[in-house]
């Protein structure tokens, strides 16, 4: 014959605590946690490098939409002093290839960050 009290008893006390528990503080957890320098002290050169390059091209990334508004501020100002000449077009045409190769640097950067 089973004990059932025996059962009743290890099963309760091997169940995890409710939300409820945790919140009241009958369970107590202490995190662990880890000094900075100790960080990255396991890393090796490819975890190294790895990080160089995401820095760098999360760097690229951000520099993006700030130099879009410097951009957008040079194409504003050629369109307002250029409006009754000749030549328009090809100075605007001029700012919009700085801004395709700005979203190709843009493109690269957020490839090299992921």
């Amino acid at each position: 014959m089973v004990n059932v009290s025996s059962f009743e008893t290890s099963h309760v006390h091997s169940r995890s605590p409710t939300q409820s528990e945790m919140k009241k503080g009958k369970i107590e957890e202490k995190a662990k946690t880890v000094p900075f320098y100790k960080l990255f002290s396991f890393s090796d050169v490819t975890d190294v490098l790895l990080m160089i390059v995401g820095s760098i091209g999360a760097i690229g990334n951000g520099l993006g939409f700030p130099l879009m508004t410097l951009l957008f501020g040079d194409l504003i100002d050629t369109i307002g002093q250029n409006l009754f000449t000749n030549d328009i077009v090809e100075l605007i045409s001029k700012i919009c290839l700085k801004f395709v190769y700005l979203g190709l640097g843009t493109f690269v950067a957020a490839f090299l960050r992921k």
